[in-house]
């Protein structure tokens, strides 16, 4: 017993010793630093609350709690800011520019819509918010290098850890803005650049790299599945995070196990990226993507003071333009630019056009048509709602097989939506391949559009560039460009004064059926009994969709019926198919 405490007397003593030199290894708790980045995209000049659109002041104070919470948060735009309302369009987004500065942005990606009214636009957002843009894969024609108004990356260091975040933008700015307006830059392969991208900024000391994106994504609202545009955006290598826009869609999950995240659109939502990274290894040791619906709790939302007065202030401006009432309309105009039919606005809008223009047919295309127009008083601001782009009215004299192909890339185009259109009826072959869908068109006047004639067709000057892929306009003869088409649907109303306006039945589907082959009756003995065969389930493949696929494009591949592959993937709308969808295909 002596001898247990003599020793362990000895023991403490000799610890003690070792302590007074330094020489005792002291357990010390691994530190961590939270990083969260925050996004808005497609923000389209969403200035005012109304509706799900919370509005600038409310989201830029909640931008402000969230900075005020952690230090080490990133707040970004994944791009389309400025070009959408009326206070914003008529201000050339300078309302937008000074919100996001004030909002505190830090930096953003190009958008297509960022392009409407021509490029140098850009560099004056650039002043007023004191915001760069990022994008890595839009190059000078002339240099081929990249454009000189934009960085293609950035690192910020928070709390010893250094974020690098890559701009990229989608290819389909080429159509999806007026293509005279980026006529002489290129976008490139945004999942081949940022394998380029990605090692020069770990070289640099990045610690976390993002790719801060105005490209789209769908996720379902069952399974959660999310389908990019650039999936293979996520096989490249060290990139830690992915920010989307451009589809104006709710994402947040893993794919790959890398966060993505989009949040909607118009400032409803904030996206977010969340880093839990150890300080000494600089590794990520946590990571997770949400969204905070910041619609679905108006009541709980503060506005920020600064933000309200500039926009008040904003408005004063441009508020004797937007406050005149110009008519009223009995029904409401409804549009949904995502369907795949012509709606009522659309119809209204195009039949305005023709009459207008004198044309035999108008054209134009349904995303740029935002909003539904209720009945009752309509104002000017409701129709900068309505039609946001500074369009204008351009004529051709196109032949009828010209014509027809404006039609098969303006029917069930699912990256477009439907062409609206006037002075024709226009019968198609639902789900039929591109090139195939038209079976006929009819004038107003009963005769059908003979493909080696000509005839006279309005559209708009995006289409008329090709935009939207409406190409045929650019093999025309021009007759040339006239009013805005905005002004021209307001002098309409003024001088009609009240709408009273029906939807006609100007796009009609057909189905082809399998013909029906008679059935062949065999006498059969009355002491056979027929053999009972048990059910064979049919062997299925699998089929990962790609950009231009349809369901007959697909079947058609495969030798089967489209239907059957939308009845065994339960698909609700086949027209809605998405790159990186995962289809099963009944095999023969």
């Amino acid at each position: 017993m002596k001898m247990r405490k003599r020793f362990t007397a000895f023991i403490v003593s000799f610890l003690m010793v070792l302590t007074m030199f330094g020489q005792v290894p002291v357990a010390k708790a691994a530190e961590e630093v939270n990083i969260d980045i925050l996004q808005i995209n497609d923000f389209h000049g969403a200035l005012n609350e109304d509706g799900k659109n919370v509005g600038a002041a409310k989201l830029a104070n909640e931008l402000k709690k969230a900075k005020q919470n952690n230090p080490n948060t990133i707040i970004l735009s994944a791009g389309d800011n400025y070009n959408g309302s009326p206070e914003s369009n008529l201000l050339y987004g300078e309302p937008v520019a000074k919100f996001m500065k004030e909002a505190g942005i830090m930096y953003s990606a190009v958008g297509n819509h960022e392009f409407d009214w021509g490029m140098d636009k850009i560099s004056k957002w650039e002043e007023t918010s004191g915001i760069p843009f990022l994008a890595a894969n839009i190059y000078d024609k002339k240099t081929n290098k990249p454009v000189e108004w934009a960085d293609p990356y950035k690192i910020v260091e928070l709390d010893g850890i250094k974020v690098g975040i890559i701009g990229l933008t989608t290819q389909e700015t080429a159509y999806k803005t007026n293509p005279a307006n980026v006529a002489d830059i290129e976008f490139k392969n945004p999942s081949e650049v940022a394998r380029e991208m990605v090692p020069k900024i770990k070289a640099e000391g990045a610690d976390i790299v993002v790719l801060l994106s105005h490209i789209g994504a769908f996720q379902d609202s069952k399974t959660k599945e999310i389908k990019m545009e650039v999936p293979e955006l996520t096989d490249v290598e060290d990139v830690d995070g992915i920010i989307l826009g451009h589809s104006h869609q709710r994402v947040s999950g893993l794919v790959n196990n890398i966060p993505v995240v989009q949040g909607y659109k118009q400032g409803r939502a904030l996206g977010k990226i969340s880093f839990v990274v150890d300080k000494d290894t600089k590794k990520i040791v946590k990571k997770e993507a949400s969204i905070d619906l910041l619609y679905s709790r108006p009541d709980t939302l503060s506005e920020d003071v600064t933000v309200k007065e500039m926009i008040a202030k904003d408005r004063e401006k441009v508020a004797p333009i937007l406050d005149e009432v110009i008519g009223k309309t009995v029904n409401e105009l409804d549009h949904d630019r995502n369907d795949f039919t012509t709606s009522t606005l659309g119809q209204w809008t195009t039949d305005v056009m023709k009459k207008l223009d004198n044309a035999d047919i108008a054209m134009t295309n349904g995303g740029g048509l935002r909003v539904n127009v209720p009945a009752g008083d309509i104002t000017v601001g409701k129709m900068y709602e309505v039609m946001p782009f500074d369009n204008v009215l351009a004529s051709f004299e196109m032949t009828g097989a010209q014509i027809k192909e404006a039609f098969e890339n303006g029917i069930e185009n699912q990256e477009i939506g439907s062409i609206q259109f006037s002075g024709v009826t226009v019968e198609y072959i639902k789900g039929a391949e591109k090139g195939s869908k038209v079976v006929k068109m009819t004038l107003d006047n009963g005769q059908e559009v003979d493909l080696n004639k000509t005839y006279k067709v309005v559209t708009n000057d995006f289409m008329a560039a090709g935009g939207d892929g409406f190409t045929s306009f650019k093999q025309a003869k021009a007759l040339g460009e006239t009013i805005a088409i905005r002004d021209a649907l307001i002098d309409e109303i003024k001088n009609v004064k009240v709408i009273d306006y029906k939807k006609q039945d100007r796009l009609i589907a057909k189905e082809v059926k399998a013909p029906v082959k008679p059935e062949i009756k065999q006498e059969v003995k009355a002491e056979v009994k027929p053999e009972i065969k048990p059910e064979i389930k049919p062997q299925t493949g699998t089929y990962i969709v790609i950009k231009g696929d349809a369901l007959y494009k697909i079947g058609k591949k495969y030798n089967v019926d489209w239907k059957a592959i939308a009845e065994l993937n339960s698909l609700k709308n086949a027209n809605l198919i998405y790159p990186g969808q995962r289809l099963s295909i009944p095999v023969k």
